[in-house]
């Protein structure tokens, strides 16, 4: 979710996973509008469709370190951390607690923190972190900001 610099978050953040057996079917997914999922997130939206079509990568996590193990793709709406900031309040079964690396795209450095909805001890990837040192599986949720900007 899209959050312009400054706002508050919302009280709720809907969630929405798709599981892909490969990154590229994943990365696919994303450049082809995120079809289904986006609609879903914002069922409401009549204009849902074109803002799909603008669906961008803005971070992975690893289980493992230096790219390796299993890997979430974080995406969301418009061409990245441009003036504006996705994040991830929590990271589900499987993800909290067990992220190894992590790396943004798109002008995104990721913050890991190790509570949920960003609080407690953070780490800021910039934009790329093969190791996350003492915060190695204690992630529980991400913000992506601009790059220059730590959590």
């Amino acid at each position: 979710m899209a959050i312009p610099e400054g706002e508050p978050a919302p009280e709720e953040i809907p969630t929405v996973i798709s599981c892909f057996d490969t990154v590229e079917e994943a990365e696919q997914f994303i450049a082809d509008g995120a079809p289904g999922d986006y609609e879903k997130l914002y069922p409401n939206d009549v204009s849902a469709r074109a803002a799909a079509a603008a669906t961008v990568t803005v971070g992975k996590i690893w289980t493992g370190t230096s790219r390796t193990g299993s890997v979430r793709v974080h995406w969301g709406a418009g061409s990245g951390c441009y003036g504006t900031t996705f994040g991830f309040p929590s990271l589900g079964s499987g993800w909290d607690n067990n992220i190894r690396s992590a790396e943004g795209f798109n002008n995104c450095w990721s913050s890991q923190y190790d509570g949920t909805s960003y609080t407690g001890t953070v780490l800021t990837c910039a934009p790329y972190c093969s190791t996350l040192g003492s915060m190695a599986a204690r992630t529980s949720s991400i913000v992506y900001r601009p790059a220059g900007t730590f959590g």
